[in-house]
């Protein structure tokens, strides 16, 4: 593999936009280099694998993704706190990431169903029902088996269960105002959180007056190029959608 300087400093300028931007079009003229020349490529490969990222191509993008374990980009509780002032404590932390999930788990159907959740999208509301569902069946389980339901997937199930139960489903502001407030303190504020952090990578659209959730295109690629890769969110997937499935709550 022979990489000329030019060719790797075509690679670092797209590798740092890719950082900074999460996606750009197949077509933006930054790309050009990457599809006519293998030693940029290459060479963004290697930028990739040291950093323990991933580049997802689809037909229309190209995505850039932190790896599960090991990538220096990887978003940390402490860098995840500096960015959304919300996130009070670790069981905040874990609670985003579960609806991050539990949303996931809503959308992530055969094709053929996903034109229902781009125009309908996926209301607040249906999101709160299921995150209270699964908390509550998780932690009966968890109490059931003396903790081994948590050891068994690595989930903080009792501190989960916990905050959740001390807190409100929404407040009179968010029943009254079109706008949502991002608050730790209700079940629709954090929520709501959670769903930002998706809107911000450029993932999904927010209804604020509807308190509805809808999936972009680029959500899907994400799903198909790269969290269907991996162990990890299949495990989570399958586990949520199981629980939920036996109480009857999903798909409402």
């Amino acid at each position: 593999m022979s990489i000329s300087t030019q060719q790797l400093q075509d690679a670092a300028k797209i590798f740092f936009q890719l950082l900074n931007r999460k996606m750009v079009l197949t077509n933006d003229p930054m790309m050009s280099p990457y599809f006519e020349e293998d030693g940029v490529r290459d060479a963004l490969k290697v930028l990739a694998e040291e950093s323990r990222t991933r580049i997802i191509q689809t037909a229309d993008r190209i995505h850039l993704v932190a790896r599960p374990e090991g990538s220096i980009f990887a978003t940390s509780y402490t860098q995840f706190k500096k960015r959304y002032g919300e996130v009070e404590t670790k069981k905040h932390f874990y609670l985003m990431n579960l609806i991050i999930f539990v949303f996931l788990a809503e959308i992530d159907i055969p094709s053929t169903s996903n034109l229902r959740w781009e125009h309908a999208g996926v209301s607040y509301y249906l999101l709160e029902k299921n995150m209270t569902q699964l908390l509550a069946e998780w932690d009966k389980e968890n109490k059931d088996t003396e903790g081994k339901f948590s050891e068994a997937y690595g989930l903080a199930v009792n501190e989960m269960a916990e905050l959740w139960g001390s807190m409100a489903v929404d407040s009179d502001t968010e029943n009254e105002d079109e706008r949502i407030s991002s608050t730790r303190r209700t079940h629709i504020g954090l929520i709501h959180t959670a769903i930002r952090v998706l809107r911000d990578e450029g993932l999904v659209y927010i209804i604020e007056d509807e308190k509805r959730v809808i999936p972009r295109i680029e959500l899907y690629e994400r799903l198909e190029e790269g969290y269907h890769q991996q162990a990890r969110y299949e495990e989570m997937r399958d586990i949520v959608l199981t629980t939920l499935r036996a109480g009857g709550e999903t798909d409402a």
